[in-house]
């Protein structure tokens, strides 16, 4: 039951602790909201909550990369398989809060980890200059069979899409989970009441490059990218990209 990605104050404290809240006027901030991702946002954290509620492993391989996705059935496997069950209270379908801790860029990868190199040395990595504020890393396969890059591929504005944007979000919600017993009579961890609790939780989207400059606060945009959990209160350690990084 303890392997779920349960929002231990630990967790949060320490998130809390080695990042700032970004304020309102930062670019991260900004894009979030105009860009109207803050809608994905919103939308994978409630399925998220409600597939593992209803033990829906489909529903996590949608919404979550890979790897997360296995993790976390898993766990809900092992937590049923006792008897016990995972319900959700306070359906919240606009959170009250979101504020980003931290953001990264980096280029070359995608975010589902299965489709990039297993090991970082088989990549030249350049760490650029800061893009907005969030730390930038470019990775160039080592070998030309490994790199299928052209130099056209920047007229693709559709399926050219090499900035994997990793955004690390602080959410306040009453919408959490819990566990009942065998028989549902009592609550054997979590509560069900409609305090708002925190939780840190990692986005990511393979991005175009215009898709940065996508700001100006217009209702009903169309999503600018496939947007994925990746890490739920760093469960997988922020989900590494490489299995030797």
């Amino acid at each position: 039951m303890l392997t779920f990605p349960w929002n231990f104050q630990e967790v949060i404290s320490e998130f809390e602790t080695d990042y700032k809240v970004m304020p309102t006027s930062a670019y991260w901030h900004k894009f979030m909201t105009n860009s109207r991702s803050v809608v994905d946002f919103n939308v994978l954290f409630r399925k998220f909550h409600q597939a593992c509620a209803i033990h829906d492993q489909a529903g996590l391989d949608d919404i979550c990369e890979p790897k997360l996705a296995s993790y976390v059935g898993e766990s809900l496997d092992r937590i049923h398989f006792h008897g016990l069950d995972v319900e959700m209270a306070n359906l919240t379908i606009e959170q009250p809060s979101i504020k980003i801790l931290k953001a990264e860029v980096n280029q070359g990868l995608n975010v589902d980890r299965s489709k990039n190199s297993q090991s970082i040395k088989n990549y030249n990595v350049s760490k650029n200059h800061d893009i907005f504020g969030a730390k930038w890393t470019t990775y160039s396969p080592l070998t030309e069979k490994q790199d299928t890059r052209h130099v056209l591929d920047v007229l693709d504005t559709v399926n050219h899409r090499p900035f994997n944007v990793s955004l690390t979000c602080l959410i306040e919600s009453p919408m959490k989970l819990y566990v009942l017993n065998q028989n549902h009579s009592s609550v054997l961890f979590g509560s069900e009441d409609e305090e708002s609790i925190k939780n840190v939780v990692r986005f990511e989207a393979n991005l175009r490059w215009f898709d940065f400059f996508n700001l100006l606060p217009v209702e009903n945009k169309n999503s600018i990218g496939e947007w994925k959990i990746t890490d739920f209160n760093n469960v997988l350690n922020e989900n590494p990209m490489f299995q030797d990084e």
